[in-house]
């Protein structure tokens, strides 16, 4: 009940602050100026010295809260950082940055109608009347796309944080589940004569890829690490690794693929020597790449053969990797009992359906990201309704222009394009507002939560969302545009 209570609390206290701006702005207006006419006092352009000062200095603090954030950020897998505090410090730098775009909008909107009207300046007349419409009302427009550029910043964090946790899934994914299948026993269990010749001569099953892991290994001050000499040229999975340096093409006798935490504990790159040690055996081996995680099964190093034996370890294989020759849940159920027939011999190994785990990680992910965008879409929504609200205020504001406009000879049809182009101007403004807060601080916040992840920016998402936003924004204006229209110019002319 209190969280309730405080919550309606919450709602009431945002809503009066939300209305004392724009209330002192109408209790200062003179009794002259009140009386012309709303289009002549709509048209007031820039902001006053108070709030430009309030603007700049908000920027200069979300941008001290951001490098903060920046230098605390960790630099390797090891390193321990408060991720939470972090993140708090995004959402006020965030915070601090949207709050200073709401007093700086009307200053931010001209050059940002400037590059989106360049296009339309271009299309002829009704493109030009407009981009003059909007840039007519610089705080109106402003008032509205900062709307729409909330709904677009939240919209792009969502899509560039997701597309790099998925691509960063993708990547441990393929280390850890690199097959559809793996057939192995217990640490130290060998695979008896026949097993892995079994498997790949069955036709429910393909790229059957035999190999050996072994533990207790040491690699300069790191204990019991891992290592395997899986082909990297067996599973077309494995090209999708993240390589942080050199080519994992290049590995071969004397050389090791090593994990990137491990390259970092070790304080080698590409081309450094690194010496493992196990049972009282040593190598020494040249690092031809290092990997932005860990190497396949979770393992530190990927060596060849032939170094692995020298470690002391066993000719016969620890372990099968293998894909389903068929596709779709068939093809899937039909390899998985072709590998355990392989394996029936030896009853101290088993078959894991490693495709499972891709498959739940997956959807995993697009269920997260389907919910936060559905939630998230509803504040697009909100936007695009306003949008429509300010065309039809425009609308009503401007009738004697509409009427002038029609009795020099401009059709309804015209007026109409006119119009909606002004509401599609709204979404324009909004979103290119909208991407250049929401790409940095998604970016801010994938490094604070996973420090290996990728910073992405999926081009194509977020052209689809620009150009549904726009075209939302667009429609939001028909209504009142076909409204407008449908007025005779006497009438308009005639209207005070």
């Amino acid at each position: 009940m209190a969280q309730a209570a405080g919550t309606v609390g919450l709602a009431v206290l945002i809503t009066v602050v939300a209305v004392l701006a724009p209330a002192l702005s109408a209790a200062r207006v003179a009794p002259l100026e009140a009386l012309r006419s709303a289009s002549t006092t709509g048209a007031k352009q820039g902001v006053g010295r108070l709030r430009a000062i309030t603007g700049v200095l908000l920027v200069l603090a979300a941008a001290a809260v951001a490098v903060v954030v920046w230098r605390g950020l960790p630099q390797t897998p090891d390193d321990e950082v408060d991720a939470q505090s972090l993140l708090l410090g995004i959402v006020a730098s965030g915070g601090l940055a949207f709050v200073a775009l709401i007093a700086l909008g009307p200053v931010l909107v001209r050059p940002v109608l400037a590059l989106a009207g360049w296009p339309l300046r271009r299309l002829g007349p009704v493109g030009r009347l407009a981009v003059g419409g909007v840039g007519g009302s610089a705080r109106r427009a402003a008032a509205v796309s900062v709307v729409v550029a909330l709904g677009v910043t939240l919209l792009t964090g969502v899509l560039v944080g997701g597309d790099s946790i998925r691509i960063l899934a993708e990547r441990e994914t393929i280390a850890a589940a690199p097959a559809d299948f793996e057939l192995k026993g217990n640490t130290g269990t060998t695979l008896k004569d026949g097993v892995a010749d079994r498997a790949k001569q069955s036709t429910e099953l393909t790229r059957v890829t035999p190999y050996r892991w072994a533990g207790g290994i040491t690699i300069g001050d790191f204990r019991d690490a891992g290592a395997t000499d899986l082909s990297m040229s067996a599973l077309p999975r494995l090209a999708g690794l993240d390589t942080a340096s050199g080519d994992v093409t290049d590995l071969a006798p004397g050389k090791a693929i090593i994990a990137g935490y491990l390259a970092d504990i070790a304080g080698v790159t590409t081309g450094g020597q690194i010496t493992l040690k196990r049972e009282g055996k040593e190598v020494r081996l040249t690092v031809a790449a290092v990997l932005g995680g860990q190497t396949p099964l979770h393992t530190e190093a990927l060596l060849d053969p032939s170094d692995l034996t020298k470690l002391g370890v066993p000719a016969a294989p620890t372990g099968v990797l293998a894909d389903a020759a068929g596709s779709g849940e068939e093809g899937r159920t039909a390899g998985l009992q072709a590998l355990r027939a392989a394996a029936s011999a030896q009853p101290d190994i088993s078959v894991e359906v490693l495709a499972d785990q891709r498959d739940e990680i997956n959807s995993a992910l697009a269920t997260l990201m389907v919910i936060a965008l559905a939630l998230i879409g509803l504040t697009v929504l909100i936007a695009v309704v306003g949008v429509g609200a300010t065309t039809a205020l425009s609308v009503v504001e401007r009738v004697r222009e509409s009427g002038l406009l029609r009795a020099v000879g401009m059709s309804r049809g015209g007026l109409q394009a006119m119009l909606t182009t002004e509401s599609a101007l709204y979404g324009v403004i909004g979103a290119l507002l909208g991407l250049a807060l929401g790409v940095p601080y998604a970016w801010l916040a994938i490094s604070a939560l996973a420090n290996d992840a990728p910073l992405t920016f999926p081009v194509w998402q977020l052209v689809v969302v620009f150009l549904v936003l726009v075209a939302l924004t667009a429609l939001a204006g028909v209504m009142p545009a076909r409204r407008a229209a449908r007025v005779s110019p006497v009438t308009a002319l005639g209207t005070d």
